[in-house]
């Protein structure tokens, strides 16, 4: 059973993307601009560390969702038409 068990964790971790893959994801790329001031208190820092932890895990989520994606496949072209155009009626040479 512990065998079982070793060789699904193993399994397992070796199934996502690999952190190359991740790492040139559009969200991978962009970097957080700083908003505010650091925090001056115990419970601001606290406060602080976990907005950055939520962002830091959103952009994770957003990069593994980016290299989950299908491709877009371009737009079909619109078929040929086989119809010439109607030349245009000849004027008459007299008036």
């Amino acid at each position: 059973m512990r065998v079982f068990i070793a060789t699904l964790v193993v399994l397992s971790a070796c199934a996502g993307p690999g952190q190359a893959r991740l790492a040139e994801s559009p969200t991978a790329r962009t970097r957080a601009t700083p908003t505010e001031a650091p925090p001056a208190s115990t419970s601001d820092r606290d406060r602080d560390e976990l907005v950055k932890s939520m962002d830091s895990m959103k952009d994770a989520q957003d990069a593994h969702a980016e290299t989950h994606k299908k491709p877009t496949p371009p737009a079909p072209r619109p078929p040929p038409t086989d119809a010439q155009p109607t030349p245009a009626p000849a004027s008459p040479d007299r008036p």
